[in-house]
């Protein structure tokens, strides 16, 4: 009954922003013909009950509410208007390349704890805002953390293990949807199943119950490392979404949809697209859901982005599922760099899509035209994901991104940085001197926090390999979202690429875990930084922890999974 009040309530606060008069920097919305209507995605519901109950799932922590619709209307301003990156957009609608393109769907993406309708971490940091690794809440007594089980993972060429950004889904499916998929007998029956879904460099996903790690069903073998994380359809369809992080085994070089069903192949988007400008078919970004357009949205490293209308057909009663997607791609250019390639993953809101490039420009989207309504360069590569933040006081939507050092020499800043979302502007921005060495870039890799609970008031940044005394090593630092001034610094024995993770107590006690490229796992104090215990994992953690109330779980380069108690 709460679900379905929830429920109710979402649908009258879309209802009520849907019949929005344009402003005048939104592109008109004509009135689509049938032709033009989107359909949606076509579900049978079961005809009864599931004969066992699926046991309670934690709620996720609360979030403030998103405005509506008509407060949100992004422009650019003179440091980021696209004209000054000369920047120059082409698009193709199913292979066929077209001057204009509008998108005549009511495309709305709202607040964070409304992004899934699957309970449970479905995409890389749980929402549309980037901001969500952990479901529900911990309940923390003891502030110390406890190894529950490994789980050993292979090799594949010169990959091992588990790699960045490697977050795991951790999703508790509908007992119904649970029986039609292939599952080991005693976990398909079991209620209250919370399965783990952890792609690796070896070329296989691995799944397993979250409660003792025991398998629940076979291996998939993708045959090819993934590099990036993995996403669960958040309708709760039965579907995973795959993106290839290099080349090994095969010829093929894309991204990849499955069934959960039987664990085949349904569709594949090949990375080497004669549309891109950038030869690179990697794609380490998870994509965006879209759900009542049945719709996705993944920027790959190739340059294009990729907006995927599925036309899915999910028969829950047969156990049957099956997709047909549309296609259509965005590629620009600008005088910056050719390097378009996004590693980070997508962010959303309203009908606006935020990422960051490996040249360093971080993009505003209007997703019904896909054209770029602002721009701004941020110095260099930016491999970090870009964390959206609504600030109720301030009526102002909040982007939190910073910048590797790659490209440049040895020694020189990372910055970190706030962005009105709504315009580019810069608010302020904060530097860190830092080393590279080949192919292992300083900086910021990781993905910060935006804090809530007792942490509302500050955003947290994980830096890598400082200059000068530091040599080498890392800081998690605490700055004061308004201000950007220091709250605290916490400077680590080593660097990392984990992002961090943010876990709440039910009374909004918040909590960070953070690894680093030693394998050591360090339980935090959010607001003082505090190291409250630290455990060792054993080799280098690149991949992101995805959480489940108490339980957390991790990938490692030294060819393990763990399974880790916050107690």
């Amino acid at each position: 009954m709460k679900h379905f009040v929830i429920f109710i309530a979402v649908m009258m606060i879309l209802s009520a922003c849907a019949p929005v008069s344009p402003s005048p920097d939104d592109p008109p919305e004509p009135s689509p013909s049938a032709s033009d209507s989107p359909s949606p995605s076509h579900e049978q519901q079961p005809s009864s009950e599931p004969s066992v109950p699926p046991e309670p799932s934690p709620e996720p922590s609360p979030e403030p509410a998103a405005p509506p619709r008509e407060l949100f209307h992004p422009y650019y301003i003179e440091d980021t208007d696209p004209a000054k990156y000369k920047y120059d957009r082409h698009i193709q609608v199913n292979g066929e390349t077209v001057s204009e393109y509008l998108n005549t769907e009511h495309i709305l993406f709202t607040w964070p704890e409304d992004y899934a309708a699957l309970p449970g971490v479905t995409t890389f940091r749980g929402s549309n805002f980037r901001n969500q690794p952990a479901w529900g809440s911990a309940d923390v007594k003891e502030e110390t953390l406890t190894e529950l089980y490994r789980i050993n993972v292979g090799i594949l060429g010169r990959w091992t293990g588990v790699g960045w950004s490697g977050q795991p889904a951790v999703v508790q499916w509908d007992y119904d949807v649970q029986q039609q998929m292939n599952l080991l007998p005693e976990k398909k029956d079991k209620a209250g199943l919370i399965e783990v879904i952890q792609g690796a460099l070896d070329g296989y996903v691995y799944f397993f119950d979250l409660e003792d790690g025991e398998p629940t069903r076979e291996r998939i073998h993708f045959g090819e490392p993934i590099k990036g994380g993995i996403s669960i359809d958040p309708r709760g369809f039965p579907l995973l979404y795959i993106g290839q992080g290099d080349l090994v085994a095969g010829s093929r070089f894309g991204y990849y949809i499955y069934s959960l069903i039987d664990g085949k192949e349904l569709y594949f988007i090949n990375g080497r697209d004669r549309f891109a400008h950038r030869t690179w078919a990697a794609f380490d970004s998870n994509p965006i859901f879209d759900i009542p357009n049945d719709r996705f949205y993944l920027w790959g490293e190739n340059g294009v982005l990729y907006s995927v209308k599925l036309n899915t057909n999910f028969d829950r009663a047969a156990g049957t599922i099956s997709i047909d997607p549309d296609v259509v791609r965005h590629r620009n250019t600008s005088t910056i760099t050719n390097e378009q390639g996004v590693e980070g993953s997508v962010a959303a809101f309203g009908h606006y899509l935020f990422a960051s490039d490996n040249s360093g420009i971080v993009y505003c989207i209007d997703l019904t035209t896909m054209q770029a309504v602002w721009m701004r360069d941020t110095t260099e590569n930016c491999d970090s994901t870009v964390v959206l933040d609504w600030e109720e006081e301030n009526g102002m939507l909040a982007l939190y991104t910073g910048c590797s050092v790659k490209w440049r020499d040895a020694g020189s800043p990372a910055y970190l940085r706030k962005l009105n979302a709504e315009n580019g502007e810069l608010l302020w921005e904060r530097s860190y001197n830092c080393n590279k060495d080949p192919g292992i870039p300083g900086g910021l890799m990781s993905t910060p926090i935006s804090g809530r609970g007792d942490m509302e008031d500050y955003v947290f940044f994980w830096v890598g390999k400082l200059t000068n005394a530091y040599k080498g090593r890392g800081v998690l630092v605490c700055l004061d979202k308004q201000t950007g001034e220091t709250v605290w610094e916490n400077f680590m024995p080593h660097y990392g690429y984990s992002s961090p993770v943010d876990i709440y107590t039910e009374d909004g006690t918040g909590y960070i875990v953070v690894a680093d490229s030693a394998g050591l796992m360090y339980l935090i104090r959010g607001t003082t930084g505090e190291v409250l215990d630290t455990i060792s994992v054993g080799s280098n953690v690149e991949a992101s922890p995805a959480v489940w109330g108490n339980k957390l779980v991790v990938g490692t380069r030294g060819q393990r999974i763990f399974g880790i108690e916050i107690n």
